[in-house]
């Protein structure tokens, strides 16, 4: 097993630096500008936020913050508050990636590629990794699970045709037809839980599904039966349902007077009660 490389704890200083100091790496450049110029008046009347560079002579490497970073630029900032940290490259790595995968400033995919590579190179747990972007552990199984889809699949992810929990839940499904029930989940418009239904049903065998309406039919007639019951018992009356849980008829039958209007009073305690 790979050593763990540790998150690094090197010494920094705060500075305010000129932006055209500062390179940023292309991983670190936002996908699109969307959003760019409502930052930038976030920035203008709230302030600038501190960018966390590593010191690279005498210019600046960013590590996270990509978007602020541009916004900032938008807003016509000239300098920037940082805080500089002298990291070695592998440092400045881990670093940088605990900080994109904690602020969320990351696709799907590319959130996934980031935890596998603190698990494959430098010997970081799912654990660590819930416990340093304050994650579940549950959660980052889930994203690191999004790696197993075909590709086709992850350029849909990727493009945003298809979001990270309609993948996640196309996981279960066999490699070969996977690109299929993604596409037909976009044409759909399925919502996430519509998918989930669907793969549910793809995967499980025709009697199993059979037993299960089965079950949950006989589920819900039991819960109708003890309604009548209590309808019974409540009016001293005969009562029948016909119908199921969405649609039927409920039967009181009266056989005197007396019975009827015992019927009646229960109407009118029910009408003189305030359910507001």
């Amino acid at each position: 097993m790979k050593k763990k490389f540790a998150l690094p704890t090197a010494e920094s200083e705060q500075k305010v630096i000129s932006v055209n100091r500062i390179d940023c790496p292309p991983e670190l450049v936002p996908a699109d500008d969307g959003g760019r110029k409502e930052r930038a008046a976030y920035i203008l009347v709230n302030g600038m936020p501190e960018l966390p560079v590593r010191a690279d002579g005498r210019r600046y490497r960013l590590l996270a913050g990509g978007a602020d970073f541009f916004a900032a630029k938008e807003a016509g900032r000239t300098d920037v508050p940082v805080r500089v940290y002298r990291f070695s490259e592998e440092e400045a790595e881990v670093f940088s990636a605990v900080e994109r995968l904690k602020t969320d400033s990351v696709g799907a995919m590319e959130g996934a590629y980031l935890m596998k590579r603190l698990i494959s190179d430098y010997g970081w747990t799912q654990e660590d990794i819930a416990r340093r972007i304050g994650k579940s552990r549950p959660a980052v199984a889930n994203t690191l699970r999004l790696l197993t889809l075909v590709p086709e699949v992850v350029g849909l992810v990727e493009s945003g045709k298809l979001s990270a929990g309609h993948a996640r839940a196309l996981v279960s499904v066999p490699a070969e037809k996977q690109y299929a029930f993604a596409e037909e989940v976009v044409r759909r418009g399925y919502s996430v839980r519509e998918t989930e239904r669907a793969v549910k049903s793809f995967l499980t065998p025709p009697e199993v599904l059979r037993a299960e309406k089965a079950a949950a039919l006989a589920a819900k007639s039991e819960e109708l039966k003890a309604f009548v019951e209590r309808m019974r018992a409540a009016l001293h009356m005969k009562v029948s349902l016909i119908g199921n849980d969405k649609k039927g008829r409920i039967y009181i039958d009266y056989f005197s007077a007396e019975e009827l209007y015992r019927f009646m009073h229960v109407l009118d305690v029910i009408e003189s009660e305030d359910f507001d």
